[in-house]
């Protein structure tokens, strides 16, 4: 039992070490990444469509306290109801879950409207991401308003 616990308590100790040096040292995939969530950005201050479809997966969920989609599709449509007028973001935190996903987590400051409402201003924000034939998705995007 005594050696259990030991392995454990070592295996716990090694992955919280090589965590923590994961996120002192940004590697190229790290790099990688944030080029794409800076393109799907950009695709949506753009409501390019075409690129959007590109980087979601088609069962991609986009939640936030203004509207709620569980498909690409419907969020595709409706795309034009989205107004953003500022979308300030602070710096983005990856956390590698695998060698092939990732989460990203950063607050933001948003002023615009969906469907005339106004949106939250000030938001928490979990992007999930993978790697999948080469290329960055994202699979889901949740924004939680702070105070």
């Amino acid at each position: 039992m005594t050696l259990r616990i030991f392995t454990c308590t070592l295996f716990c100790s090694l992955l919280t070490h090589s965590l923590l040096l994961a996120e002192d040292k940004p590697s190229t995939v790290d790099a990688e990444l944030l080029k794409a969530v800076k393109t799907l950005d950009a695709a949506f201050s753009n409501r390019d469509k075409e690129t959007i479809r590109k980087m979601t997966d088609p069962r991609h969920i986009s939640i936030s306290p203004s509207y709620q989609f569980f498909n690409q599709e419907d969020q595709l449509k409706a795309l034009p109801e989205l107004k953003l007028s500022l979308f300030k973001a602070s710096p983005k935190k990856i956390i590698r879950t695998t060698p092939s996903s990732a989460l990203i987590t950063y607050e933001a400051n948003i002023e615009g409207t969906f469907e005339g409402k106004k949106l939250a201003k000030h938001v928490q924000i979990l992007e999930c991401w993978i790697k999948h034939k080469g290329e960055w998705l994202e699979v889901s995007y949740q924004e939680t308003p702070l105070p």
